[in-house]
């Protein structure tokens, strides 16, 4: 048995929030930070920086919802996040830019991994 496999009955794979169907329009903000699990729901999110006067340094793991045919893999024994066309897109831990917008769950017909009402509704993705 490969080490990939191995690591497939070892732990449950991250979930992730995927669009049912493209959107038709493409929102153009963009969401800096870096591809993570959250921990407390299995999901992967973009941890990114939101800082406040009060804390500068505050991190918020944002849940996304990746286009149509995304989906997570094991690559090197890690979980990664792989495009529609089944390559990779990046790693965890990689820095990225997820070019979209936030939209509530209702408006896209999606369901949050992470339980949130809000989701960042992907177009792109950019690795730094």
């Amino acid at each position: 048995m490969d080490r990939d496999a191995k690591q497939s009955h070892d732990a449950a794979m991250p979930g992730l929030t995927v669009q049912r169907k493209a959107p038709t329009v493409a929102l153009q903000a963009g969401l800096p930070g870096t591809l993570e699990i959250d921990t407390s729901t299995n999901c992967l999110v973009v941890r990114s920086p939101m800082s406040t006067p009060a804390d500068p340094d505050r991190l918020v793991d944002i849940d996304v919802a990746w286009p149509p045919g995304w989906s997570v893999a094991l690559r090197d024994g890690t979980p990664a996040l792989i495009d529609a066309t089944g390559q990779l897109a990046c790693r965890l831990g990689d820095e990225i830019t997820v070019g979209g917008g936030f939209v509530d769950i209702a408006r896209i017909g999606v369901v949050s991994c992470t339980g949130q009402e809000r989701i960042f509704q992907a177009s792109e993705l950019t690795r730094v």
